[in-house]
């Protein structure tokens, strides 16, 4: 049978796949030898029968070879290369808009400095997507614990203000040292596919199992809401509970699932909503937390303004063609927050109308990519990677629309900020990733399968 095994997987080019396709061959094999058994064979005639009825090693191990090799997402790579482009003319055109020039010396800069580095991000983010994308996700998830509690680490010590982590423009973003700084808000979002590595681990566990995942998924939430920024809290509250409850529903805690999934919704959808109520009642917000809830309530304010001024942008749109408001000069942060309505205004409906397409087709790549992954661990991560899109895009709009009070958010692979164009082409790389290897990795990984693999790995090299 050893001979055998060693023929077939000798086909295999796949190094990932043959401990999975060994074990699932030999598995075969045994209950083949134990019918054999049964019918009064000896044990050499029941192994020799059960072999030769596997087939020819070369033909079977070709055969597997087209099955289980490593796929690329064309289409996923067309769709962040269409984004990409997109992104870097949008940024560029700003540069040449009547409005620009009207600027002060300043702001032109400014904006210049923006279109110029996004440009470089994006070179950048592409070079970080195919890293990601050949390291494979498992080796990432192998690592989840560590790359977690480190980012949470980073996030206190941001928070404390301790050591050598500093404060930029008076906001509390940002971390660094010298001219090295990273983004706190965007480094916490990519804990959330790390998340979903770090639930895989607790699987077949209990009540004090799932206690721990929760606990690994309250500190981050705690951490950012703390930096302030309530607006990723929430989406990263959100793609963690969407993550938890795939891992219950797929029977990783050894607990009643239905019950389990609506205990652990009811308790993260009341307990936020009460706590929120009471920091607002009793002023413990940061203050311009507390001024966007009641200008938005109470339709005053300064968050009331940017939502009136948003929505008198957002009418008369042409179909295709500039509507004629000078966006640039009247609308603050319109390279970033509201790129949306600067793509409307500069180039019409139409325009828009295709922008939110190709969002849309992004979206709906990267959850069908998650959902119809046979690894667990592969799923849960790629849904976590799709919440922080999907999530983003959708605060984005809604904010712009004057749906729910404005909050600092970005439009993925369009708005500038280079942490977070670099966030998303690592998502995007984990997704590639995910998809790479759907055909390779079995529902579920086990011990004996990584050493399997080891021992395999050397008998063929030699």
């Amino acid at each position: 049978m050893e001979t055998y095994l060693e023929k077939l997987l000798s086909q295999i080019r796949c190094k990932k796949a043959r401990p999975y396709i060994a074990e699932e061959i030999r598995d075969h094999i045994e209950c083949q030898i134990a019918d054999n058994l049964s019918e009064g064979m000896s044990y050499e005639e029941a192994e020799k029968n059960a072999v030769t009825n596997m087939g020819d090693p070369v033909e079977v191990g070709i055969s597997l070879d087209r099955i289980h090799k490593p796929k690329i997402a064309w289409k996923l790579f067309v769709i962040v290369g269409i984004l990409s482009l997109l992104g870097i003319l949008i940024q560029q055109s700003i540069l040449r808009q009547p409005g620009y020039q009207e600027l002060e010396i300043r702001m032109q800069e400014r904006y210049r400095y923006a279109a110029e580095g996004f440009g470089a991000a994006v070179v950048i983010g592409l070079l970080l997507m195919c890293v990601i994308y050949f390291l494979d996700y498992t080796v990432i998830a192998k690592y989840s614990r560590f790359i977690g509690g480190a980012i949470l680490i980073l996030g206190g010590l941001q928070v404390a203000g301790f050591g050598g982590f500093d404060y930029v423009d008076g906001i509390g973003n940002w971390i660094g040292f010298g001219r090295l700084r990273v983004a706190m808000t965007s480094l916490m979002m990519f804990y959330v596919p790390i998340y979903g590595a770090i639930l895989y681990k607790y699987r077949n566990g209990g009540v004090f199992a799932l206690c721990r995942a929760i606990l690994w998924m309250i500190l981050p939430v705690f951490i950012t809401s703390r930096i302030p920024s309530l607006g990723v809290a929430v989406i990263m509250m959100v793609s963690m509970l969407i993550e938890l409850t795939a891992a219950i529903w797929k029977g990783w805690f050894q607990l009643p699932v239905k019950k389990t999934i609506i205990g652990v919704w009811l308790f993260f959808t009341a307990a936020p909503a009460l706590l929120l109520t009471v920091k607002y009642a009793f002023h413990m917000l940061v203050p311009y937390q507390e001024a966007r809830i009641r200008s938005f309530f109470t339709a005053s304010g300064d968050a009331n303004y940017m939502t009136s001024m948003l929505h008198k942008f957002n009418e008369n749109i042409l179909l295709w063609g500039n509507s004629g408001k000078d966006v640039v000069g009247g609308l603050p942060e319109f390279n970033q927050d509201y790129i949306f309505s600067y793509i409307l205004n500069s180039y019409g409906l139409l325009a828009g109308i295709f922008v939110a397409a190709i969002l849309a087709a992004l979206v709906l790549f990267m959850f069908g990519a998650a959902a119809r992954q046979k690894n667990e661990l592969g799923m849960v991560m790629g849904f976590g990677c799709g919440m922080i899109i999907l999530l983003n895009i959708s605060l984005n709009f809604a904010g712009m629309l004057g749906w729910i009070p404005l909050t600092s958010t970005f439009l993925p692979f369009l708005s500038v900020g280079r942490n977070n164009i670099l966030l998303c082409y690592a998502l995007v790389g984990i997704i590639l990733s995910i998809y790479r290897y759907k055909d390779v990795y079995p529902k579920k990984f086990k011990a004996s399968q990584v050493s399997l693999q080891k021992t395999i790995t050397l008998k063929l090299d030699m």
